[in-house]
């Protein structure tokens, strides 16, 4: 029977291939919230600036007026904050399909490898067989010819 002397080896690399699929996965996901929470932030900012817009043609007083301007300030710097985050996580979401594809690399190179073996495996079997029914064919030949 053919036996794969890396197969520990082909194990531990498709083990490491689950891994770095579930964290790819998982930084995908904290890649959606992160455009999620921008795009919300964004929203939420063209609101209030509409809503600031509307305040000032109605003629609302200064303190109203003044609240409104800090809290889209803030809106501001939160998507500044948000932006960085996205890009953060979209930069961790390269770099983890970057692993998986190094990794997969690693493990078709092993597949192949085994492949390989598996096929001069048969070849060989196949030989041996052929060699014995031919030992078989030779012997029976033989014993006609004798009797």
């Amino acid at each position: 029977m053919y036996r794969f002397k890396l197969q520990t080896l082909l194990n531990h690399r498709r083990h490491q291939e689950e891994v770095c699929q579930k964290e790819l996965a998982e930084a995908q996901r904290d890649l959606s919230d992160a455009q999620e929470k921008l795009r919300c932030i964004k929203r939420d900012k063209r609101d209030n600036i509409q809503k600031l817009q509307a305040m000032q043609n109605e003629c609302h007083n200064a303190s109203e007026v003044l609240l409104f301007i800090n809290y889209i300030e803030q809106l501001s710097r939160d998507l500044d904050s948000q932006l960085q985050q996205a890009h953060s996580a979209s930069k961790h979401v390269t770099q983890k399909r970057d692993n998986l594809i190094a990794i997969m690399k690693k493990r078709k190179t092993l597949e192949k490898l085994k492949e390989k073996g598996w096929l001069e495996y048969q070849k060989k079997m196949m030989q041996a067989e052929r060699k014995f029914n031919d030992e078989v064919a030779a012997t029976r030949h033989i014993r006609k010819i004798s009797s």
